[in-house]
């Protein structure tokens, strides 16, 4: 797996809502989730976890939409564009010091390998999966 340039930069489809982060990923992961089955229209989200502290948002159209997992029951805060409707990163209460940014809406995700898999226990019975990933049927806590 390489190493990401940093700073690790991204931005929403329109480009009014870009990011950097100066700092090392904690994560990467596929998640299965029912929500993110729905917040991705597709059958698992991609995501990095950065530390939260790191994360530097511009742009004037980010939104946050609080859910509440159907399937872990945590709240979450979903932040997105709101002119392109683009999804930039979840705060999981689980981890409320972690940002997971959709890869999606990486500059440069040529260097990202999910190593591991969450809700793999509501994965869709046709979805891909990740060879060599160690998957969960919830999270490593749970």
């Amino acid at each position: 797996m390489s190493e990401p340039t940093k700073p690790i930069t991204g931005r929403c489809l329109c480009g009014n809502v870009t990011y950097s982060v100066d700092a090392d990923p904690v994560a990467q992961a596929a998640c299965h989730c029912e929500d993110c089955q729905r917040q991705s229209g597709g059958p698992f989200s991609v995501i990095v976890g950065v530390p939260l502290a790191a994360l530097e948002i511009q742009g004037d159209s980010l939104t946050k939409f609080n859910t509440r997992g159907v399937v872990h029951g945590e709240p979450t805060e979903r932040h997105f564009c709101n002119r392109c409707g683009a999804a930039i990163y979840s705060i999981s209460g689980a981890m409320p010091e972690v940002a997971f940014i959709k890869v999606g809406s990486l500059d440069d995700a040529s260097w990202v390998s999910p190593a591991i898999e969450v809700f793999a226990g509501s994965a869709q019975p046709w979805s891909p999966r990740f060879e060599g990933a160690t998957s969960f049927e919830r999270t490593p806590a749970g």
